[in-house]
């Protein structure tokens, strides 16, 4: 059962990626149904896989593999739904492609490694709040650096092979800010979630997770409320969203790599 979720879903994301990659270069048929079709059978796939493996251990262990392998199937699925609107077609290969490498990771895990989440009640309600907060303002990073290209394609003033494919500035910055504004919300009810129903988020185990979580939600919070009263954006937006997506990357991954496979 496992073999055969795991290949249909690689599959399926990887041959949607390759569609999607290929529909950019000029003069290719443009086939986003099937696109689409395929990145939904990954999702089904993924989804099934992950659920399976889950519930095999009886939900009682997360670990870096079926976090990652969570947050890339969020962003397949987030990706999916905005369709052929403007500024999804160029995310779509990569979110794909990251979507079939967590899969495989996921399906190379022990199911019984990593942290017990048994009877943790309190804690499966803050991991879920953490993965979703993540997956959505991982999604923003991806719209800043694309953002970062649009600019940099404009200021130049040259011919490019995506251009017909390029969408407009405005209609990126402004799903941006969206998707900025819904991460930065749900971090802080993880972030309070996790203060409410867990007694260790000041532990010296766990006191680093905790301090760069909340630097990173300032961090967004900064930029979004520079954006609301001074009307922030360009460049100085873009690297500042991309580092508070590397401290708060930092925050959950980094522990839990050190956690799952340094001291395993």
């Amino acid at each position: 059962m496992t073999a055969v979720l795991v290949v249909i879903a690689i599959i399926a994301y990887l041959a949607s990626a390759l569609i999607a990659l290929r529909q950019l270069t000029p003069g290719k048929p443009q086939r986003q149904l099937l696109v689409t079709a395929l990145a939904v059978i990954g999702l089904l796939a993924h989804g099934g896989l992950l659920f399976y493996l889950l519930q095999a251990d009886q939900f009682d262990h997360l670990n870096i593999a079926s976090s990652l392998s969570t947050v890339a199937w969020l962003l397949a699925l987030l990706s999916t739904l905005r369709g052929n609107k403007a500024g999804s077609l160029l995310l779509r290969p990569v979110i794909l492609l990251f979507a079939a490498l967590s899969t495989l990771l996921l399906a190379l895990a022990p199911v019984d490694w990593g942290a017990n989440l048994d009877n943790k009640h309190g804690l499966v309600i803050h991991i879920v709040l953490s993965l979703v907060a993540y997956g959505v303002l991982a999604l923003a990073t991806l719209y800043a650096l694309q953002l970062m290209y649009l600019n940099s394609v404009l200021k130049a003033r040259k011919a490019n092979v995506l251009a017909n494919y390029l969408p407009p500035l405005l209609t990126v910055e402004t799903y941006f800010f969206r998707l900025l504004t819904a991460g930065c919300v749900l971090l802080a009810f993880a972030i309070i979630s996790g203060f409410a129903f867990l007694d260790n988020m000041l532990a010296q185990a766990q006191i680093h997770k905790t301090v760069l979580s909340i630097l990173a939600f300032v961090i967004y919070a900064v930029v979004l409320i520079r954006h609301r009263w001074r009307g922030d954006r360009g460049k100085a937006v873009v690297i500042t969203t991309v580092i508070a997506g590397f401290i708060l990357t930092l925050a959950y991954f980094g522990s839990r790599f050190v956690k799952d496979i340094l001291l395993s």
